[in-house]
Parts: C-alpha cells; structure tokens; sequence
C-alpha cells in the first residue's frame, strides 16, 4: 500500500476498507534497518553493532502496578463504535469482515460491537468437530437474523476436513440464507481463505495505520499524566509533555514504522520494553557516591518518573538460516491464529517429534510465546517473522 502522513491528526481508531489501509512513512526505511541490523549482528557481534546511549544493565523492569498504571490493557471500545459508524453504509451486506494483525485485537473489537448491538456470537467448534468436519456449529447461525464471530481463525484447520464448516458457512451467508453478520477474522487467515475459500465480494475493514505522533498521543493519555521517557539508542526524550514533541515524535514514528501501523503491536513493545532506573543507579551520582536524603520530594518524584525505553527494535531476531520446518511452522501458526501442540499434527507435514522439536525451539528463543494455550508468534518476534516469510515467497496478510 502507499505510505502517507495523512493519519497523524487522526485519533487511533480510524476504521477504514482494507483497500485504503496504508502503512506509516518509512516503512521500508525501517525493514531495511531490521535486516541490516541482523547482517551486523551476525558479522560483528551485537555488542558492535548495538551503540546505546544507556545501558540495560542500569535499569530493571518496572513494577507489574506502575506498568498496569503507565500502560494499562488496550481498550477497543472506541474502535467498536467506529466499526458500527462504517457498517452503517453496508446494511444489505450479508457478511462484512474486519481483519487485524496478530495482536491486533479483532477479536475484541468484534465483541464489544456485538454487546453493543445486542448481538449474539457464534460459539468456536472444538478441535474435535474441526478434525471430523462437523456442521453443527455451522448450523447454529441459521437460528438468528444477526450473528457475529469475534475470531475466524478458531473456525478451521488448514485440512480436508477442517475447511468442510467454514466452507459452507461462507457458501450460506453470501447466499443470504444465515441472515447478516459481522466476522472478525486475523489477516493472515483472511489471505489464507480468500485464496483456498474464496472471499470475493465480502466487504473488509480494518484500523488504519498510526503514525508516531498518534501514538505518542495515544501512550501518554493511557498513562494519565505524561510521562517523561527516553530512548536507550539515542538518550533523547520520545515522550514528553515538554514543548519539543515534533523530536520525540521522530522515535516513535520508527518504532510505527517496523509495526506496520499497529496500535496492538505497538502496545506490546511499549509495555514490554519500559525501564526504569534501577535502585543504585538511581540512588547514586555520576561517581557511584549515594546522595543525602535531604532532597526535596519533588526531586525525588522526579526521578522516579524518570522511564526508558529499551531499544524497541531489538527484539527476538530469526536468523536467515532458519530451516523449512520451522519456517513452514511459523506460517502455519499465523494463519491459524495459533494452535495446541495437539493440533500440529493435523496441519503439518511433519511427524509429532520433529513438529514439537522445532515448536521448543522457537519459544526458547522467544519467537513464540503461549496464550490460553495456544502457540503463536510473540508480538516482538512479529515483524521479523512476516519479512522472513514474505522474503521466502510465502502467502502473507495484506496488512
């Protein structure tokens, strides 16, 4: 998609047609740097080609009560009521999408517009029903007018069997006979059905791409008061309250960037890579000499606020030597949204051994991690993955 600035004065819940969905300025800029970052790495070391203005070492996490407060849990509420002012112009349509990136939170988005609506959500089939092609679930959409499915992903199996539901449900709904509906649905799942199904016509939506400086508005109004946060990699502010936002914007324009415009992704590494002095460093001068108590409390409120971010695009990194297991697992895991180790063996051409063998592997290198069970590609790992698929002509999602 083109890239364009045009959002930056737009709130983050811009829901548009995925057609008019564009990717932040220097997107490319930034999958370059990633690449070349991982070049260097290889050749010299990452201590050579990590300069950092402050050293991880002088910081530590900070605590799970201050994070909740600094950088509480997306709320997709706003984005659900933009969702109803777009679906306003597709009343006729019986079937409308709305796709999301892996952590990009479809799924809430869709819920909170069926609570909102009144709206009653289809209920996932269970692994079971999926391996045997069980239309049971199908069928329970033909008993309401509306209906709506917060996560696709969890509808099918890349399998014969797998496909048989959502096939028909497809087949039925753009033929009218189930009423009309609202489906969330990961992107990478929608480009994998739109090739093996057949989705033409279906009206999609998505939130268009942020800008740094939405989420430099967004990330400090999370927070309530303003934060004062400064980069590892370069010592500057990226979030101030100050008059000289336009620089800091800059940092978190990059970090827009390498995330493709996702809010949900962004979040992730903004949460996750939020420091704050650690006690001795905090507590000790230049010198390493600790100071007197006698500072004032603003002072010492002051320097509490005091928060880094570790360089936000130096996460979980896959080497291009990556083998075709792994590479064909991580692909897989992506259009299914994740998946149980039980359920590997359905989708993969590969034995239980070598399939659970390179599932470790990848999530001892923190390439994937675990929710509610299931496997799927961490959202610091994200970026890096899809580039490594779409370098290796895999499918990949159209965000």
């Amino acid at each position: 998609m083109a890239q364009s600035s045009t959002n930056a004065a737009l709130p983050p819940w811009d829901v548009v047609a995925l057609d008019d969905f564009q990717t932040p300025e220097r997107t490319q800029a930034s999958q370059w740097r990633r690449s070349w970052r991982a070049a260097t790495t290889w050749m010299t070391g990452k201590e050579a080609s990590e300069r950092q203005a402050k050293q991880e070492s002088e910081l530590r996490a900070l605590p799970e009560i201050k994070l909740a407060h600094l950088a509480p849990s997306i709320d997709w509420r706003p984005a659900a009521a933009c969702l109803e002012q777009a679906l306003k112009s597709y009343d006729d349509a019986p079937l409308v999408l709305f796709i999301s990136p892996p952590h990009g939170g479809h799924s809430a988005v869709v819920s909170h517009w069926a609570a909102q609506q009144d709206i009653h959500c289809l209920t996932a089939p269970t692994l079971k029903e999926l391996v045997e092609g069980s239309l049971a679930w199908v069928d329970s959409a033909t008993q309401t007018k509306r209906w709506a499915i917060p996560a696709l992903e969890r509808h099918f199996l890349r399998h014969t069997q797998g496909l048989q539901g959502i096939r028909h449900l497809i087949e039925r709904a753009l033929s009218g006979r189930l009423g009309q509906s609202v489906v969330g649905c990961d992107s990478w799942t929608y480009a994998y059905l739109q090739h093996a199904v057949g989705l033409e016509g279906v009206p999609v939506f998505t939130l268009q791409g942020v800008e740094g400086e939405q989420l430099a508005h967004y990330f400090s109004q999370s927070a309530g008061e303003c934060p004062t946060v400064y980069s590892t990699r370069t010592g500057k502010s990226i979030l101030t309250s100050g008059s000289d936002q336009k620089a800091a914007y800059k940092e978190l324009q990059r970090l827009a960037a390498h995330c493709r415009g996702h809010l949900g992704i962004a979040w992730h590494y903004w949460r996750e890579r939020l420091r704050e002095p650690a006690e001795d460093t905090a507590s000790s001068d230049n010198h390493g000499h600790k100071p007197s108590d006698k500072r004032s409390d603003k002072e010492q409120s002051d320097t509490s606020q005091e928060l880094w971010l570790l360089d936000a695009l130096a996460e979980a990194e896959l080497p291009t030597d990556t083998g075709d297991l792994a590479t064909l697992l991580l692909h897989t895991l992506l259009i299914h949204g994740g998946l149980e180790d039980h359920a590997l063996k359905h989708v993969l051409p590969f034995s239980d051994h070598e399939a659970l063998n390179a599932r470790f592997a990848l999530a001892r290198r923190g390439i994937l991690s675990s929710q509610q069970g299931r496997w799927q590609v961490s959202p610091l790992s994200y970026a890096s993955v899809r580039q490594l698929l779409e370098s290796r002509n895999y499918l990949v999602d159209p965000l």
